[in-house]
């Protein structure tokens, strides 16, 4: 694992994305999470813990509890403490069956209409960068009620009007980024909230879209007992991987 790139500080915007994730999963019941995805990782544990959500891991564990937050999701140590194991056919199935509330997913792009690119950048026939695929997104996503995506950086290449190839699409509702959250309203994401000292210049700056604010409030930092909740699940800090940057946040 990386260091630790701001580890003097109690609050970055890493804590401020993983607990507003660990919010809305609040309401939910049975959440699907993909791979390689440390942050949704430990606002799953936290809402596991908390309340009662049941985290099914692409290692194929059932709420498991790991002495801590492994920084990739492929890790067996998060078969540690499950209540149960399941297959990936089982997870499939699961979702055709209308079983699961939300499926995380990640994307190299992710454009206005909520569509996502795990395949290339650039064009199809010569392009410049191959990623590594979508693996079951582009049957999972029309299958699930909801699926949302997270960014560790928010810039325009990365969030495009369109994005160069779909892998996936369907049911993308919700984004978070390092500078806001977005929800699908109207056919579109809009942003629905700006995180601590980010304005909207700054976000339609670094989109690739001309964004829609819808009546944005401010996201809230986490409280204290979140903040405890977070250290207890996450105490390696594993939440922080992956971000280039990250300043403490004014308390």
């Amino acid at each position: 694992m990386s260091s630790d790139p701001s580890p003097d500080a109690d609050v970055t915007v890493a804590e401020v994305m993983t607990a507003a994730i660990a919010r809305r999963l609040a309401t939910k019941q049975t959440v699907f999470q993909g791979f390689a995805s440390p942050l949704p990782t430990v606002a799953l544990r936290m809402a596991s813990e908390r309340d009662d959500v049941t985290h099914l891991s692409a290692s194929g564990a059932v709420n498991g509890r790991p002495q801590a937050a492994p920084v990739s999701t492929e890790s067996a140590h998060l078969l540690e403490g499950a209540t149960a194991h399941f297959t990936s056919p089982e997870a499939f199935d699961l979702a055709a069956r209308g079983g699961v509330d939300v499926m995380f997913v990640g994307g190299a792009q992710v454009d206005r209409l909520g569509r996502l690119n795990n395949t290339v950048a650039g064009s199809w026939d010569e392009p410049k960068v191959k990623f590594g695929g979508g693996g079951g997104s582009g049957s999972l996503l029309s299958l699930v009620d909801e699926a949302w995506a997270w960014r560790t950086e928010h810039r325009a290449r990365s969030l495009p009007a369109d994005v160069d190839f779909t892998t996936a699409q369907g049911n993308l509702t919700y984004l978070v980024t390092p500078l806001c959250e977005f929800a699908r309203r109207d056919g579109e994401l809009r942003v629905v909230s700006l995180h601590p000292g980010i304005s909207r210049e700054t976000v339609r700056e670094r989109t690739g879209w001309e964004v829609t604010f819808d009546d944005p409030g401010r996201t809230v930092p986490p409280d204290e007992s979140e903040l405890a909740l977070m250290e207890h699940v996450d105490p390696d800090r594993v939440r922080r991987s992956g971000f280039a940057d990250l300043e403490p946040l004014e308390r």
